[in-house]
């Protein structure tokens, strides 16, 4: 019986490991490891696996990492990574402690990558572990640009602390040497790495976020923004609503005048045109957007103390406003009336709605597809609207298109273009999770005669609205008593028929004479 190709270059690799490392034997072991690792991938994989590491130990796999020839390292590297996929973290743990730390320390990205990679298989804090770790894998985000190793190693840390290792084995005095090291650097990118697996690691931890305070680092972010580089203020303010998905991190910045300034900075920069002022403008309109979906906030409380809606009111109106702020002022309204408590507040307040009512009164074009969307945003707050918040919706319907709403809306989908067709799909599948939605619906034949139309020129992404609108209604628990018998037969078909189905008409054979 031949021997299989992949005994003769594992014996091949054997031999010549047992010799000098001559430039001969390196060029060899790198044209062989290259064949192997073709092999590991052609299969069968468990057999050559086996024959693999009966033969090389992962001792001389590592030596080799540290061999002087680059195409051998990541070849190696490769192998070695492909020889461990199956192998869980507890035994990485046990088998190859002192070259995890090696491998952590080591010059090549590839090497870094390939024992970073292993930690991701950590699946619960009970798994064992090193206090030796957690030092030499915040060392691996060190660098003035971003690379492989660096992002890997970032969500490395932020994977530890997702299942709650932070504090045993990321946080230790040794960790904090090199986090202060790697937050004294000038580049900006270094330190935002640190800063967002500071973010990740609070995320679920106030006792996480008050070690970082203790530390320093939590005001050592918020200097920053005293920082004149509109970017890495942008960049904050992408993380701050992250930071606060907890009551006490909201409460430390609240008080440290956060909000506060950057709605300073919004005022600040409204009637301006530059690039600078509209970027801090758009970055603080996003960040008060998305701070009323955190856990932490009471988004009715903070509304109310930090005027960003009449802001926003003011914004969608203002006669001198480029359409790219008005578009921006209407997309954070939408995303803040996406949040149940934030809509009752809206809808108090007032303003705002009147603003996005009157835009889409006189709009055309993207900019009426940017109001349906904020409309669909503030319908869908939720997949069980409560009374007040679905009053409120219903509020602002009649108080749209002059109470001609749902008439308006079917000429948009009727116009064809897949944007706008897609956007007032979107809002009357948002409209069927309510009670007045659904009446609404089935009482204007027009949109029921074509949301039942099947037609394949439509496309796919609004055929898939299309059903999605279809399986609301059908979900429902108002639809049957809204439909006749006949028209709600065809809303539970045409769910049960999928999006995308298409009735086939017989064929005639024709015989030939």
């Amino acid at each position: 019986m031949l021997e299989k190709e992949y005994h003769g270059t594992i014996k091949q690799i054997c031999t010549l490991l047992q010799s000098e490392p001559t430039s001969d034997v390196i060029h060899g072991l790198r044209e062989a490891f290259e064949s192997l690792s073709k092999q590991l991938k052609a299969g069968p994989f468990l057999e050559v696996f086996e024959t693999t590491l009966s033969n090389i130990p992962f001792a001389a796999l590592f030596s080799l990492l540290a061999a002087p020839d680059n195409r051998l390292v990541v070849t190696v590297a490769e192998v070695t990574g492909q020889l461990l996929k199956p192998v869980t973290w507890a035994m990485v743990h046990q088998t190859f402690e002192e070259y995890i730390i090696q491998g952590l320390d080591h010059p090549h990205p590839v090497v870094k990558c390939l024992v970073l990679d292993q930690f991701l298989k950590c699946e619960q804090a009970t798994e064992p572990f090193s206090l030796q770790y957690g030092q030499h894998i915040w060392g691996c985000l060190e660098s003035k640009s971003d690379n492989d190793a660096t992002k890997l190693a970032k969500k490395v840390l932020e994977h530890l602390s997702a299942i709650g290792m932070a504090m045993d084995y990321l946080l230790t005095g040794e960790s904090m040497s090199i986090v202060r090291q790697l937050l004294a650097s000038a580049s900006e990118s270094q330190r935002f790495r640190v800063y967002d697996v500071v973010t990740a690691a609070t995320a679920n931890s106030e006792s996480a976020f008050e070690f970082f305070r203790q530390e320093g680092i939590v005001d050592a972010m918020l200097k920053e923004l005293s920082d004149d580089d509109v970017l890495v203020t942008m960049n904050l303010y992408e993380l701050i609503p992250a930071l606060c998905t907890l009551s006490v991190p909201y409460e430390y910045l609240d008080t440290a005048g956060v909000f506060r300034g950057a709605l300073e900075q919004i005022n600040k920069t409204k009637g301006a045109s530059g690039v600078t002022e509209s970027l801090l403008r758009v970055a603080g309109l996003k960040l008060f957007s998305r701070m009323v979906d955190d856990k932490g906030v009471q988004a009715a409380a903070f509304l109310e103390k930090y005027a960003i809606v009449p802001c926003l009111g003011e914004m969608i109106l203002a006669a001198d406003a480029s359409d790219d702020l008005v578009v921006t002022a209407i997309n954070c309204l939408g995303a803040i009336g996406n949040s149940s408590d934030a809509l009752e507040y809206l809808a108090t307040e007032k303003t705002a709605l009147k603003a996005l009512v009157s835009v889409y009164g006189r709009s055309i074009g993207y900019l009426r597809i940017e109001c349906l969307k904020a409309i669909a945003c503030i319908f869908g707050h939720s997949a069980t609207p409560n009374k007040v918040a679905s009053q409120a919706c219903y509020n602002l319907y009649e108080s749209l298109a002059d109470g001609k709403f749902l008439m308006s809306l079917v000429k948009e989908i009727m116009k064809g273009f897949e944007e706008s067709c897609v956007a007032g799909l979107a809002v009357v599948q948002k409209m069927a999770l309510h009670a007045w939605g659904v009446r609404e619906i089935a009482s204007y034949q027009n949109i029921v005669g074509f949301l039942l139309m099947r037609d394949p020129s439509r496309g796919r992404l609004v055929q898939q609205w299309q059903f999605a609108a279809i399986e609301t209604i059908a979900n429902s628990k108002h639809a049957e008593a809204a439909f006749d018998a006949d028209t709600f037969a065809q809303i539970q078909k045409y769910v049960k028929d999928g999006p995308f189905y298409a009735s086939v008409a017989p064929q005639v054979a024709l015989k030939s004479s």
